[in-house]
Formats: structure tokens, sequence, C-alpha cells
């Protein structure tokens, strides 16, 4: 479900950001194109548990007639002696495999984010303290890292603070007073969620300039002398910094922040360009709900779930998936994923089309609950053609799982896939649909 989530916020925050490179980036409007930024990541962290509820809910309507259809069928091997790809390549363990990874970026950039937090207590523990009014001003004897801010504390070297003292502050205050640091704290959450996504990485970065734009505007507001203030810029514009967590002195690019000083603030009306940014989240969840998208979207929710559930023995099912009989049990290196020719159902398509209408029974229970949606079954078509160890991919509900189960453990014999000519067992996927279509009869507006 993590990934899943992720994906739709990744979907929904590269469009927010295009939005805001189209029409904000660059206009001195700070405090506005913060709101924006924070907008687009509220967004991007909301948006998500709703899209997931609604495409993991099966749609209900009204009682009425039922109909059984099948989706898009999909074949071939899960692993092969004869066969390059390996015994452990399923389809389970390719999904388990890219959560896994996720999960792994996940873990690397928090690791990271808390190399940062001890970095910068390791220089706070070293400095001297002294208590301000509002903040706590460290003073430390290392030339090399640049001024920074965290929350209620202001960190320099001492040479900076007999030289510069009063402007430093007056910037660092700025990001104290504006709480900064909440933002940044936001931005590496999502970019720990978003490690793969360049836009996430991008957003903190641009979301810290406005910062730094702030902090700037704040300092020559107070009246400081204006090339005083760029020639401090331009001798601090080395040193060390901490990216992720901390508002540095140094953290933009020097040119960029000169420019915007000498910039014109944007006029009102130019900000309504930014109503730019309700379709581009639109777009993003749009995009959601394409069928293609829509379905690695499920697939990975319901992978994600069954990899923490799932026994790692080989070819254990679902934790959902009503365990096979001993009979049905298969030898899985005979099993393939890909095959030359596919395996076919009696009579093709318009023969499985057939079966199915006919041996489908729709639940009573789920007829009158009103349950339908798309169950996928996958089970193996052996050499010989007969049918074994169905499994449930996606169910519904207990009695459509159970009843689609049930038929395809009742088909008739396949033509098996081949190998260099050869018959061999395959995987098969399933889908089998369950609709309730409305039958109720529309009063007849004459009658009272």
């Amino acid at each position: 479900m993590l990934l899943s989530y992720s994906l739709i916020s990744t979907l929904i925050l590269a469009f927010g950001y295009l939005a805001y490179r189209l029409v904000m980036a660059g206009e001195r409007q700070h405090t506005f194109n913060r709101c924006f930024i924070l907008l687009i990541y509220a967004a991007a962290m909301v948006l998500p548990l709703i899209m997931l509820s609604v495409l993991m809910r099966p749609a209900h309507h009204a009682g009425g007639l039922s109909a059984i259809e099948i989706g898009q069928l999909t074949g071939g091997l899960l692993d092969g002696g004869d066969s390059p790809i390996t015994s452990w390549l399923t389809a389970e363990t390719l999904a388990k495999v890219i959560f896994w990874l996720y999960i792994a970026g996940v873990i690397l950039v928090a690791l990271y984010s808390a190399f940062s937090v001890v970095m910068l207590w390791s220089v706070v523990r070293r400095g001297e303290r002294i208590e301000c009014d509002d903040f706590t001003l460290i003073l430390i004897d290392s030339h090399d890292i640049s001024p920074f801010s965290l929350r209620h504390t202001v960190v320099m070297n001492r040479t900076d603070y007999e030289e510069a003292g009063d402007m430093i502050l007056l910037h660092e205050c700025a990001h104290l007073r504006f709480d900064h640091w909440l933002d940044v704290l936001i931005a590496q959450m999502v970019v720990c969620l978003q490690w793969y996504n360049p836009a996430a990485w991008v957003l903190r970065e641009e979301l810290k300039a406005i910062h730094e734009f702030q902090a700037d505007e704040a300092v020559i507001s107070s009246g400081v002398n204006l090339k005083q203030y760029q020639l401090l810029l331009i001798k601090k514009a080395v040193g060390s910094r901490f990216q992720s967590l901390a508002n540095s002195l140094n953290h933009s690019k020097l040119k960029k922040r000169v420019t915007m000083m000498y910039k014109k603030k944007t006029s009102t009306r130019r900000r309504i360009a930014a109503l730019l940014v309700l379709p581009a989240l639109a777009a993003g969840c749009a995009v959601t709900a394409i069928p293609v998208v829509a379905d690695v979207i499920r697939t990975f929710a319901l992978s994600s779930a069954a990899s923490i559930a799932v026994s790692d023995a080989p070819g254990a099912a679902l934790a959902s998936t009503p365990s096979s009989d001993d009979n049905n049990k298969t030898d899985r290196k005979e099993v393939y994923i890909s095959a030359e020719v596919l395996p076919e159902p009696p009579g093709g398509m318009s023969g499985l089309m057939q079966y199915l209408n006919q041996n489908v029974r729709y639940p009573e229970e789920a007829f009158l609950a009103n349950e339908q949606g798309r169950v996928i079954v996958k089970f193996i078509v052996e050499a010989d053609g007969s049918i074994n160890d169905p499994r449930l991919v996606h169910g519904v509900s207990p009695s459509l799982d159970q009843e689609a189960l049930r038929v395809v453990k009742t088909m008739p014999k396949w033509t098996p896939a081949k190998v260099n000519g050869k018959p061999v067992a395959s995987w098969f996927n399933l889908p089998i649909s369950f609709k309730l279509q409305d039958n109720t009869p529309k009063e007849d507006s004459g009658n009272t």
C-alpha cells in the first residue's frame, strides 16, 4: 500500500511542480510562492489517500440483473528448467522485489537524514551557547562551516560573529521567525517517500531558495546597506552546509539571489495564474484513473501487502488465498512465465466465454449485498492441459472469490503452452468480472 500511495503522490507532485515552474518560479512574491509549494505538498500527501480508497473499493449498485465477464487474459510461465528465467522470477516475486527496493531507498534516505541530524547535533554540542531573547546563539571555532539556523538555534563561527554578526543574525532570525525549518522537514519527508522522483528533490530546493529570498528581503528591509550584504554573501559562498535539514546562509545560488533582490514585486493580477495548480493537480489525479495506471497501482497495493503476509518459501500463496489440496501441489521447476505458444482454453476465447456464462453462478450472498467487482485468479495449465493450483490474485468479497476459484477448479483441460515444440506447464491469469445491472422498473409518472 505504501508504494501505491507513493506512486499516486509522485504523479500529483510532478504535475504540481510543473505548474509552479510554468507560472510561479522566478516571481518576487516569496510568501505567496511558499504557500503555493506547501499547497502542492499538502495535495500530494492527502489526495493519494482519497484516490487509493476509490481505486481499491469495488463499485456497488442497486440490485438487479447479474452479468459475468472476463477481462484481458494473460498467460505464461512462472519458471522453467529449459528457460533462462530462473525459478524465483514469478509475478509475485517481481512485485515484492520492486517493493523492497523501494523500501530500501526510503530507509537509505531516512538514514541520510538521520546522519544530518547527528552532524547538526555534534556542531551545536561543541559550541558556546549564548541565550538570547527569542533564540539560542551557538558560537563555534570551525571556520569551514557557514552560518545556519534550525528551529530556535542560530549557529555561526566566532570570526563571522565579530565581522558581520548583525547582518548574519538578521538573516538567520528571519528563518526562525518564518518557521522555515517546518517546511524543510515536510519537504524531507516527501523526499524520503519519493526518493526516485526528481520533482521531489527539485521542489525541495525550490522551497529552500524561497526561504533564502525571504530572509534576504528581511535583511534589506531592515536598512542594511545592500552592497555590504551582497559582499557578505559572496564571502560566504564557500563553506560546509547541511542541505537536508538546516537553512544555511550560503544555500542558494548567489547569482539567483542577487538577481531577485533587484526584481520588482509581482502584481496581484499575475497571481491569478496560480489557479493553474488546480487543473494540474486534477490532471495528476486523472492519470491514476487511466485503466493501465490504476491496474499497476492496485497490483502494487496488493503485492506490497502480500509481501509482508506471504511466506518466503517458494510457491507460497497469498495469505488471503485458500490453501490448495495436497494433491494439487506442483513442482515449481516445471512451470513457466513465458512461452512460444501460450495455453489455450477449449474452443478458444469464445469457448471460455461460453463456459463461464454457463457455469459461473452469482452467489446469492453477494447479490443481496450488492457486491460486484473483478476477481483475478491465477492457475497452472499443466503440460497435459489439466488445471492446477488456482490462487487468488485480486479478490472482491469472500463469496465472489470462492465462486471464481470454484469455477476455475472445474474447468476442462486446456491446450498447454509449448516451448521448443514441447508442451510445458505455465501460469495463466484469468480476470472474472461480476457485475450487477440495475433493472428496477421506473414508476409510471401518470400513476398516482
